[in-house]
């Protein structure tokens, strides 16, 4: 099980209203931990091993006529993942690619690729500043390995 916050705002300082704020809920499962981009047919030679795209993924469309900074935070129940941490700590670092929704998935699609970084942790975050897509953005969360 994870959890992905999204946050955004304008410049200013403000309160962030309801509407604003996005919490969802998902989980990994066997058929969709597909570990990072490394699970992917540019690093992968064998068909069934090119399991990244199966991870979940979350749509993101902005209401906004310019750039929108946005927050997005990923975290998992400590206690739900202790034991599996513990057996493969680097297998199971998280985190998380940011994509325009009209894109095919690949390494260079990857709006948040500078940034992007796994952690061992139970709670990774990544500001971005987003202009508005008609079609949104994708939000897919990993764990380095499937």
């Amino acid at each position: 099980m994870f959890c992905l916050v999204f946050s955004s705002q304008h410049v200013e300082i403000e309160m962030l209203e309801d509407s604003r704020n996005k919490v969802l809920s998902g989980k990994w499962t066997e058929k969709s931990a597909g570990g990072c981009h490394l699970y992917d047919k540019a690093f992968e030679q064998k068909a069934e091993k090119f399991t990244w795209s199966q991870n979940p993924k979350f749509h993101l469309k902005l209401e906004a006529n310019g750039l929108v900074r946005v927050k997005i935070t990923l975290s998992r129940p400590e206690k739900s993942w202790k034991k599996q941490i513990g057996m493969n700590m680097v297998g199971c670092m998280m985190g998380f690619y940011v994509y325009a929704a009209n894109t095919e998935l690949n390494k260079e699609s990857i709006i948040n690729r500078e940034g992007m970084k796994f952690v061992p942790w139970n709670e990774i975050s990544e500001e971005l500043m987003l202009e508005p897509n008609p079609d949104g953005y994708m939000i897919m969360c990993a764990t380095y390995e499937p």
